[in-house]
């Protein structure tokens, strides 16, 4: 049995979990029901600037879900079929999924390896996606077993790259190394140590206000989930309720006796 290991860095202002399931790699169900957990916790911590999701092996973030799992799945479905009018919140794995978009701070996915499958589904929901340079594989290999992604991968993967990128990508099972998934804007970068790259950016991130971060999240979802002028009129009305905070005000004047551009933050 695997496990889904927290870590707390910054005196608990940054996040780490880890998946851990040695020798293969792959997500089994009690870490899904392990990660849901530590996701919901951290939902409410006051303290967290940042989460970072990473692999505990070397080389591997998740492989894939584990097969045998899938299988007796499979072998349940088919003595007793699914309710045929189920939503996404029937699924721990959308709910995962969905926990990652909306949570309140930046959510970053430091691909350490191989990540395919439930990972790189994962990796989708998370704001940032840096992977790691090597002889590493990322896709949703999922028509290997004559099933398409049933973790959101169709879905988002779409809304990332398109329908024509993700049909292709999909429904040839094909998975590519970093630099490939970089060119096709799979995840942000491949770099030589992800991990060490999230870590920065999340302390970045942990120095700016986290109300205004939260905010800009929310909105930079909302500009692919609504029309344009729906997201438009939620950006004025969230300015508005913003713009006279103590917070910005006390800001934009410091800003202004100091005499500089935004640039550089103020000491």
């Amino acid at each position: 049995m695997g496990a889904v290991l927290l870590e707390r860095l910054d005196s608990g202002a940054i996040a780490v979990l880890r998946f851990d399931n040695p020798p293969h790699g792959f997500l089994d169900g009690a870490m899904t029901a392990a990660l849901d957990a530590h996701l919901t916790a951290l939902a409410s911590d006051q303290p967290l600037r940042a989460l970072i999701l990473t692999g505990a092996q070397d080389g591997v973030l998740i492989r894939h879900f584990d097969l045998a799992e899938l299988a007796g799945a499979a072998d349940a479905i088919a003595a007793s079929p699914a309710d045929a009018g189920a939503t996404w919140q029937d699924s721990i794995f959308h709910r995962i999924t969905r926990a990652l978009e909306t949570l309140d701070v930046p959510v970053i996915a430091a691909i350490n390896g191989d990540c395919m499958g439930v990972g790189y589904e994962l990796a989708l929901a998370c704001d940032i996606r840096l992977a790691r340079r090597g002889a590493f594989t990322i896709g949703l290999p999922e028509l290997h077993i004559a099933m398409f992604p049933g973790g959101g991968g169709t879905v988002r993967l779409a809304r990332l790259l398109g329908p024509a990128r993700a049909l292709e990508l999909i429904g040839t099972a094909r998975v590519v190394d970093p630099e490939e998934a970089a060119r096709l804007g799979m995840v942000n970068a491949a770099l030589d140590d992800p991990l060490e790259a999230a870590l920065a950016m999340a302390r970045k991130f942990a120095s700016l206000s986290p109300s205004a971060l939260a905010d800009a999240k929310r909105l930079i979802h909302a500009s692919t989930d609504l029309p344009l002028e729906e997201a438009l009129t939620l950006e004025q009305r969230m300015v508005n309720a913003r713009l006279g905070s103590d917070e910005v005000r006390g800001v934009l004047h410091r800003y202004v006796q100091s005499g500089t551009d935004l640039r550089q933050p103020l000491d």
